[in-house]
Parts: structure tokens; C-alpha cells; sequence
């Protein structure tokens, strides 16, 4: 059990076909319902990504820490994680200093806590990199909420597809990356390394 003071974080998915807005200090996911409404609280975001300043990379960003959530699969169109205990199951996304203020309805907040010695080691990172954390953490998953017991049905293997950079601004304006060929880039390489299950 933590003790003590704990940071807030919220798992953001990286899937399909989703508008990621900011503004004001909230950085909004909708798709085909009631928008999901997460308020950024600092700037100790878990994934970073960050503009390259070396010159011979120049207009590149850098990506650390992309979560790799095992034993889930994502409902496309809700936007909720399922909770699969399939192992070979996973859903990809970033991890921002955040707290969620509006769900849709149907979906609740699931909260995880862990000991900051033990954020490097428990969790599953992608292009991993030293984090540097004063408390304790709390990350809030966005799950579908189950009032009846449903089956878990078949999963299906995506890849992203970021067809329009606007639909990502909100990621862009969140850390900050204005530089047109820096959003490209980013596009370019989160097609490459995100993928998902969805169900």
C-alpha cells in the first residue's frame, strides 16, 4: 500500500480514428461518443517526446516510454480497455501527468498504484528511459464498464494508421512540438511502433 504523497497519471491509448484536442489545460479524446476529458496536472509526464536539437537530426523527435499494456484489448468505439488475461493481448499508449474529469457513459476509471522503485520494473515500456519520480504513482486506466458479466470475445491485431496530423494536435500541442516536419516525423513513427488489440 502506498503511503504518503502520490502522482497522478492516466494511460491515453494510441488507437484508431480518434481526435486528441488540447486546450486549456485538458487534453480531450473523442471518437463516436460523449468526448473523454483528462486534466493535465504538471508537466512529469512519464512518455516523453521531445524535439531532436542535434543538428544532423533537426526536425526529428525523440519518443521514450511508450506503455505497453499486456493482458488488454481496446473497444474501438468506446475507447474502454477490456481486461482480456490474455498475456499475448496489449494495448500501446502514453502516460501523462493527469487526472480524468469527464467519461463517457459506460466507461469507468480503474486506479492502479505502485512504489516509485518499482514503476521501471513493473511496467512495460517501449524505448525506455530513466524517469525520475518523487512519489508514488497512480495511473487511472479508462475501462469498459461491465454491469453484467460479458463474454470476452475474439481479438483483433491493429496497427496505427495516423491518416490526418490533426487528428493527433492535441498530443503535439501537449509537448509542445509546433515544427511541421517534427509533427511528420512523429506521425512517421508512431505508425511504426504503435500497434493494439481491440475487441
Amino acid at each position: 500500500m502506498a503511503s504518503g504523497a502520490v502522482d497522478e497519471y492516466v494511460f491515453i491509448p494510441l488507437v484508431n480514428d480518434v481526435n486528441y484536442e488540447y486546450n486549456e489545460q485538458t487534453l480531450t479524446l473523442s471518437k463516436n461518443r460523449s468526448p473523454i476529458n483528462i486534466k493535465i496536472l504538471g508537466n512529469k509526464h512519464i512518455t516523453k517526446i521531445t524535439e531532436n536539437k542535434n543538428k544532423e537530426n533537426k526536425n526529428k523527435v525523440d519518443i521514450n516510454n511508450i506503455l505497453v499494456l499486456t493482458g488488454y484489448a481496446i473497444d474501438e468505439n468506446s475507447l474502454g480497455l477490456v481486461h482480456t488475461l490474455d498475456p499475448c493481448d496489449y494495448v500501446k499508449g502514453i502516460l501523462i501527468n493527469g487526472e480524468i474529469k469527464q467519461l463517457a457513459q459506460g466507461l469507468s476509471k480503474q486506479e492502479i498504484i505502485f512504489s516509485k522503485a518499482e514503476v521501471m520494473n513493473k511496467l512495460y515500456f517501449m524505448r525506455k528511459s530513466k524517469v525520475d519520480l518523487q512519489n508514488d504513482i497512480k495511473i487511472n486506466l479508462i475501462t469498459d464498464l461491465i454491469t453484467q458479466p460479458n463474454p470476452v470475445r475474439k481479438t483483433n491485431y491493429r496497427s496505427l494508421k495516423i491518416d490526418n496530423k490533426k487528428k493527433i494536435e492535441g498530443i503535439t500541442d501537449l509537448y509542445d512540438i509546433h515544427n511541421d516536419d517534427a509533427i511528420n516525423n512523429l506521425v512517421e513513427k508512431l505508425n511504426d511502433i504503435v500497434n493494439y488489440y481491440s475487441i
